[in-house]
């Protein structure tokens, strides 16, 4: 038990929790975010995916005062399915196939700021569907 204290205060500290199971991703959309660095090419193939397979957004929360949603979470992540959550997983961007949060946090850092500094970040959820 101490063990997996310590381990979830290290995860705290340097801001991924590793929910890998055996080393191995059990797919539970933590990572997913609305926020992405992606290239201009991703973003085409993206739409053009989207707008093939006809994906509609996943959404959450509604906020009744105001009647708008605010939601965060990657508008391709349906979490309602327990297989084959990501609907663009094809096309994914390559920050999504190259993140595992069972990597070191120094190499999560690394890889974040590399795709920072050579991508423009975007609203999955604003550049797809206008939101």
């Amino acid at each position: 038990m101490i063990e997996v204290i310590k381990q979830v205060m290290e995860d705290m500290e340097n801001g991924v929790t590793n929910f890998c199971q055996d080393g191995k991703c059990i797919g539970c959309g933590s990572c997913c975010s609305d926020l992405l660095p992606l290239s201009d090419k991703e973003i085409r193939e993206i739409k053009k995916y989207v707008k093939k397979k006809h994906i509609q957004p996943t959404m959450r929360g509604n906020y009744p005062t105001t009647g708008k949603t605010v939601d965060l979470v990657c508008p391709f992540l349906d979490d309602e399915k327990e297989n084959d959550k990501c609907k663009i997983y094809t096309v994914r961007p390559k920050i999504c196939r190259s993140f595992k949060c069972d990597t070191p946090p120094s190499m999560i850092r690394e890889n974040r700021e590399m795709f920072w500094k050579s991508r423009k970040g975007y609203s999955m959820r604003k550049e797809i569907y206008g939101e």
